[in-house]
């Protein structure tokens, strides 16, 4: 009797969904962009400092600093020696606060310093196996004075390669890796800072 008298259940429609809850963004903003004299002040206020974040404009503008004077310098270079070994530690004494703020650069997009030692280890194995290769032969520039000495030493340093395949698949090696790890950092480089704090330190375009 109980199951005659009891009433058959309202069918049941799929219920619309709630659209769900945004995500909380924090309101973040981008300080202006570094002007160029601020730039180079700076990477070279932080001639050895490794540590820390630099975001693009402050690399971007050091690496144009660094490319005119060294363009001006070896332009002029070719005309007076004395030029020519200005540029030679413009270039050197340049190195550090370039690798300086790669690395702080690499930091603001979240990563490690790892790629420039890995960087610098290639190099260090292209020179010291082109070094190690034709190094001998350069005793011999002095003494060329005509078409045919330098063609004499253009034979010198092929046999060499040919005596040592190994030498030379190295230099070739480092070098094809160097190109590559470059274009790499290229991008990383012209990445955007990570908005947020990161292990390396606070954001210097975001607050």
């Amino acid at each position: 009797m109980e199951q005659q008298n009891q009433q058959p259940h309202p069918p049941v429609f799929n219920q619309p969904q709630q659209p769900a809850a945004p995500q909380y963004q924090p309101r973040v903003t981008a300080s202006p962009m570094m002007d160029p004299v601020t730039a180079v002040k700076t990477c070279l206020k932080k001639f050895f400092d490794f540590k820390g974040r630099a975001r693009r404009s402050e690399f971007w503008w050091f690496v144009l600093f660094v490319l005119i004077v060294s363009s001006v310098l070896s332009f002029f270079g070719m005309l007076s020696p004395i030029v020519g070994y200005v540029s030679m530690a413009f270039g050197l004494a340049m190195l550090i606060p370039e690798l300086a703020v790669l690395c702080r650069r690499l930091h603001d997009t979240g990563r490690g310093s790892w790629w420039v030692v890995l960087l610098a280890l290639l190099w260090a194995g292209y020179y010291g196996s082109f070094a190690t290769l034709i190094g001998s032969n350069f005793s011999n520039l002095e003494n060329v004075t005509n078409p045919e000495d330098v063609m004499g030493m253009a034979r010198e340093m092929a046999d060499s390669v040919q005596s040592s395949p190994g030498l030379a698949t190295t230099m070739v090696l480092c070098s094809l890796c160097a190109i590559i790890l470059i274009i790499i950092l290229i991008i990383f480089a012209v990445k955007d800072s990570d908005w947020t704090e990161n292990k390396y330190g606070p954001s210097p375009k975001y607050k």
